[in-house]
């Protein structure tokens, strides 16, 4: 069932919600710190979403960055009891649309190796395996790498 959101930048006092889904979803979660140096940065775009008409409830969040014509996707979660709705999608959608507001050619990011729904739902808007990064996450922990050119992108359905 998909579920309709907003999306508002992210502010200092969203961050007990940010990081509570960040401690469920993560086993090395950012902290507030992080976080907060995040919020500061002129390149830096964080985003919670929230369910519309549910209050001030944060239901996932992205944080990216756009660094002259390409916009890298550091952190994008969605809390555990709000999946398979559309969020994910939503947010995906939300940096792409930035990233092609602001001229970016390319978007990437780094994606556990064992997250399969999440590559599935990148795979979806275009992202490729571009690499691997060993032990990204920790030893024996790699990250694939994947990047989307905008150029050759198609319009993806929801869903």
């Amino acid at each position: 069932m998909t579920v309709a959101v907003s999306f508002e930048p992210m502010v200092a006092a969203d961050l007990p919600q940010v990081l509570e889904i960040e401690r469920l979803v993560f086993e090395s979660p950012w902290s507030a710190g992080l976080f907060l140096h995040e919020l500061k940065l002129p390149f830096s775009r964080s985003r919670v979403a929230r369910v519309a008409n549910g209050g001030r409830t944060v239901v996932g969040y992205a944080c990216w960055w756009i660094v002259g014509d390409e916009v890298h996707i550091l952190n994008l979660a969605v809390h555990p009891d709000y999946r398979r709705r559309g969020i994910g999608h939503a947010m995906v959608q939300l940096v792409l649309d930035d990233a092609a507001q602001q001229g970016a050619a390319s978007v990437s990011l780094e994606v556990r190796r064992e997250n399969e729904p999440a590559q599935h739902l990148y795979r979806a808007f275009g992202f490729t395996e571009a690499g691997v990064r060993r032990n990204y996450y920790g030893p024996g922990k790699d990250a694939i790498i994947m990047t989307c050119v905008l150029a050759d992108r198609r319009p993806v359905p929801h869903g």
